[in-house]
């Protein structure tokens, strides 16, 4: 098995991979500064591995170089099993640009607000 796959868990339907351990989605350009920070244990060589695989994957399309090319689920897919489920999100209520809500989630207060703040230009009244 390639170190990569030992890893991460790519989940090709969001054209996602989900470290195996930390349980958080990497995007490609992002592999080599997790794995050096959170994955040290590993040899140098095996690092590198990890990081060009996730490279070649990119370049093959299975994995999305950014947010824009994720496929996130809908309120129906079913829970994913490399990910933790969160009960305590906080989702954003503004309109998006096609008219529908934003539906943009995060697990803090600080998060969202920081989202509405700068995305949507909310001004905090307080």
């Amino acid at each position: 098995m390639h170190p990569f796959d030992d890893t991460f868990a790519l989940l090709h339907p969001q054209r996602v991979a989900v470290c195996r351990s930390c349980r958080h989605a990497v995007f490609p350009c992002s592999v080599r500064a997790h794995v050096n920070m959170r994955h040290q244990y590993l040899p140098t060589q095996v690092r590198q591995r990890i990081v060009e695989r996730a490279l070649e994957l990119e370049k093959e399309k299975v994995l999305s170089p950014d947010i824009d090319g994720i496929r996130f689920p809908d309120r129906e897919d079913p829970t994913i099993a490399d990910l933790p489920v969160w009960a305590d999100g906080k989702k954003c209520v503004f309109t998006g640009p096609d008219g529908g809500p934003c539906g943009y989630i995060r697990r803090t207060r600080h998060g969202i607000q920081a989202h509405c703040r700068d995305v949507h230009g909310w001004v905090n009244g307080r």
